[in-house]
């Protein structure tokens, strides 16, 4: 195959980072929830409503959020400061009588169960911290009355975690009591130990806002089934639409503002690298991660490393490079099996029955992931039409993954109008695979080394390929397509690049491209290339050279449809066969 040949059905190296449509305009910065309309305006509803105590909000970054959650409340709420709550009056006992309490309502914020409507935030918090304490002096026997967050929020908003109502989960039941009664009782935390004296109860106006995240929220709805009868719902949204040129601008104002509290700024360039290594993380050019706490970090680690308060696109690719290296001892230790050949992947020739298929290895107790050839074989035996998946038989492989297995085996009997029962026997491997293995995005390789055992035909060991296809032959996107890439460019690029290596991915995944400066690079200087494929046909005209089916018309001999090298193989076969001992193990 030419050189020519791979540019005409490549992507152009400019389509492989995405850009932002921005342009150099005064960037004017703008607030968090600017950018989060839905929460903010949820939040603003439920602090008027007077009817509903409680809200679920999902948010990942709790910590962030619940100081950013404390400042727009504090700017919806009403300035005044009203007194709630009551002041508790103690008569001590003595040896001959208990201690009596009396309650009447705050005067002053000096009163011991006085508030003003604050909104205070406990991400971890014990049942004393929340529904305070009933003290007693271990001689004296004195009577001391603790409030708790809920007292001191009274007729404010109190902040909690859904983590910390799951790990105690009766302070949930009580939490929940109070929202619905509107009224705090007094009850002893011992459960088999009265209170030392009757204690009044009075009522209780405070708005409680439970933050987690979907996992999170998803037990607490599975252990309260009636929880949003009773509570709002809303999100903090994990990923902002950057679709078009105004969500573009929006974003990079909030990135302005935060860069402006850590006395940061920014480079016009910097605002388009930081969106490139943001796609990364979210694989799709239209959405990106809103969090926070996350844009802190990489302009801190941008400023640190670079040492500076004006931060240009090469800060934040060296912050990449350097965090490529700190989390790359495994990856190194993987590629160095590949290219000492412990591990066998070839990225030349053409072998019959394998091919390089592309998948994302994560190592479990690290932040690592990071992409991987995986060399696929197949041999045929025509037989009573078993397709074997030795992962499956092993129990190596997952059911996502026989899925996909079943798929191409169903897309291949349709395509090529086989009878429903195959006429031949298969073993697929993923060789050298000794862990577990899921997903569909090996489909469309599985797809092609079998096609390539059953028509004799060799498949370019320097090209690799992923996808996920359908029962009609069409191919779908698959995650982790940024890390594949590299993995296999990683490989070649330190075998030596020949100029005819390349990747096979699914079309629809161009949004998901962000590719490193170094496979740009190469694929702009021709020594690499990555191919995007909509269907079988056209990848099979792609690695094999010919049409996968017959069409209307003269074709040329030499480049005879694959459909029909299947069919000539398997007639060939039907036939009693007439063959020696050693020639029965021949395919």
């Amino acid at each position: 195959m030419s050189s020519s040949f791979f540019q005409e059905r490549a992507f152009d190296w400019n389509e492989l980072q995405p850009q932002l449509a921005v342009t150099e305009q005064p960037i004017h910065p703008l607030n968090f929830w600017a950018l989060q309309p839905n929460a903010k305006n949820a939040l603003a509803l439920f602090l008027r409503n007077p009817n509903r105590p409680l809200m679920v909000l999902k948010a990942d970054d709790q910590a962030e959020y619940a100081a950013l959650l404390m400042s727009l409340i504090r700017q919806i709420q009403p300035k005044e400061r009203t007194i709630f709550g009551v002041n508790y009056l103690v008569e001590q006992g003595d040896s001959f009588s208990f201690p009596h309490i009396e309650i009447e309502p705050a005067q002053s914020l000096a009163d011991n169960f006085a508030a003003s409507g604050e909104v205070l935030s406990a991400l971890y918090c014990d049942q004393f911290q929340l529904f305070g304490n009933v003290k007693m002096h271990p001689r004296s026997q004195d009577i001391q009355l603790t409030p708790g967050l809920i007292h001191r929020a009274n007729g404010g908003v109190l902040i909690l975690s859904a983590a910390t109502l799951l790990a105690q989960f009766d302070l949930w039941q009580r939490l929940k009591y109070i929202l619905q009664s509107r009224r705090f009782d007094w009850h002893s935390s011992h459960p088999f130990k009265a209170l030392p004296c009757e204690i009044p109860s009075y009522p209780l106006e405070t708005k409680v806002i439970v933050l987690g995240n979907r996992t999170e929220l998803a037990t607490l709805g599975e252990l309260e089934e009636d929880l949003y009868s009773f509570a709002d719902y809303a999100e903090i949204e994990s990923y902002l639409s950057v679709a078009d040129v105004n969500e573009q601008e929006n974003w990079a104002g909030f990135v302005r503002e935060v860069a402006q509290e850590l006395r940061l700024s920014l480079d016009f360039s910097a605002f388009n690298k930081l969106y490139q290594l943001l796609v990364r993380e979210s694989e799709s050019r239209f959405l990106i991660s809103a969090s926070p706490a996350k844009l802190k970090n990489m302009l801190l680690n941008a400023a640190t490393l670079g040492q500076k308060n004006r931060l240009i696109a090469d800060d934040f690719e060296q912050v990449f490079q350097q965090q490529t290296a700190q989390y790359g001892f495994l990856k190194e230790q993987t590629y160095a099996d590949i290219l000492n050949e412990q591990v066998y992947v070839a990225t030349e020739g053409e072998i019959v029955g394998q091919i390089n298929g592309l998948s994302v290895i994560e190592y479990p107790g690290t932040p690592v992931a990071f992409g991987e050839p995986s060399r696929i074989s197949c041999i045929v035996q025509f037989g009573d039409g078993e397709v074997v998946d030795v992962e499956r038989k092993n129990e190596l492989a997952g059911n996502l993954h026989s899925k996909g297995m079943m798929i191409a085996q169903a897309c291949l009997s349709n395509i090529l109008d086989l009878p429903s029962q195959l006429p031949f026997s298969a073993s697929l491997v993923f060789e050298q695979s000794y862990g577990e293995i899921d997903g569909d995005s090996a489909s469309l390789a599985i797809f092609c080394v079998l096609v390539s055992a059953l028509a004799d035909l060799p498949l370019p060991q320097h090209i690799a390929i992923t996808g996920a296809i359908d029962q009609f032959g069409l191919v779908h996107a698959v995650g982790g397509v940024n890390d594949k890439i590299e993995g296999f460019f990683s490989i070649c690029q330190r075998r030596g690049l020949t100029g005819k290596q390349g990747v096979i991915i699914p079309a629809t995944t161009i949004q998901q491209l962000s590719l490193s400066d170094e496979v740009v690079e190469a694929v702009k200087h021709g020594e690499f290339f990555i191919f995007p494929v909509e269907d079988i046909y056209q990848t099979c005209e792609l690695i094999f050279q010919r049409d996968l089916l017959e069409e209307e018309g003269f074709y040329d001999e030499s480049k005879t449809p694959i459909a029909r090298l299947i069919q000539h193989r398997i007639e060939s076969r039907s036939e009693p066969p007439k063959k020696g001992l050693l020639d029965f193990f021949r395919f």
